[in-house]
């Protein structure tokens, strides 16, 4: 099983159809084939709630609170299955003074960074700036990365896509590797995550510098959680659920560990004891 769930974790924001076939070897044991729908979070949950996907990986947990409860997913159905990690990053010129190795080792704070980034690129619209451009690039697409980044944005009092939108404020919709790619040509800020970093095709790295990494601490703003929502309405329920638990169990978990991109490990694995914790998240909002 090891050969399916190495496509499982190609990219992020995928949701899938399992299909039932009979092995060759052992006609009684039954195996699966993955159908793949490229998607984000939020149409995700809703590919479930019509039954076009049997599972969906997912990184909002509040979206997938509200997806059991409203009964898309089942309510056991959640499955913590890995961690990956957000990343911001920018031109390496780094025109909006982002510290990263300050005296006595200070740096800049996640939101410390947006808090920057804000206030020169207020300054850098002014007429007579003179000190290069500074620009966010967001994919406003309604993903977990657009949903983060609003996130952190309204942490520290800002809504730059509201009426007027900032003249900084780029809104890029697109697929992860798109938007990363366009944000480095453009040479912009942007949040991304280490997947999709670590896919990028050569060269493009040495053109971008990561100025803050998430860690696999659980109170991180930047740690990315994904998980595995088994849907109410799966046409193949008991694979679909077997599946779930394979991954989210020791032989899945050690795939995660082991799945590199480049050299690099691309995802933590779960936390222990977590894989199929179903918490109020909104009680922490």
């Amino acid at each position: 099983m090891h050969h399916e769930l190495l496509g499982l974790f190609r990219t992020s924001s995928e949701n899938v159809r399992i299909s039932v076939t009979k092995s060759r070897h052992s006609p009684s044991f039954p195996r699966f084939s993955i159908a793949w729908y490229l998607t984000d979070t939020t149409v995700s949950i809703r590919a479930l709630s019509i039954g076009l996907v049997d599972v969906a990986i997912t990184y909002t947990p509040i979206a997938e609170k509200l997806a059991i409860d409203q009964g898309i997913a089942e309510p056991d159905g959640r499955y913590y299955i890995f961690r990956d990690h957000f990343l911001i990053v920018g031109p390496r010129s780094n025109p909006a003074k982002i510290v990263t190795s300050g005296e006595n080792g200070s740096r800049d704070c996640c939101l410390g960074i947006f808090s920057r980034l804000h206030r020169a690129a207020e300054e850098a619209a002014r007429p007579g700036w003179t000190g290069g451009s500074v620009r966010f690039l967001s994919r406003f697409d309604k993903s977990a990365t657009n949903i983060k980044e609003s996130e952190l944005w309204l942490s520290i009092g800002q809504v730059p896509w509201a009426t007027a939108v900032s003249t900084w404020y780029h809104s890029y919709i697109s697929f992860p590797q798109q938007a990363l790619r366009a944000a480095i040509l453009l040479e912009e800020y942007t949040l991304t995550d280490l997947s999709t970093y670590l896919s990028l095709p050569a060269g493009f790295h040495d053109q971008v510098r990561i100025y803050k990494a998430g860690s696999d601490e659980a109170d991180d703003p930047l740690l990315l959680p994904g998980h595995l929502l088994v849907g109410t309405k799966a046409t193949n329920k008991e694979m679909a659920r077997e599946f779930a638990e394979w991954v989210a169990g020791p032989l899945g978990q050690d795939v995660v560990a082991g799945f590199k991109k480049g050299g690099r490990q691309l995802y933590s694995p779960a936390p222990v004891g977590e894989k199929r914790e179903v918490r109020d998240v909104r009680a922490k909002l």
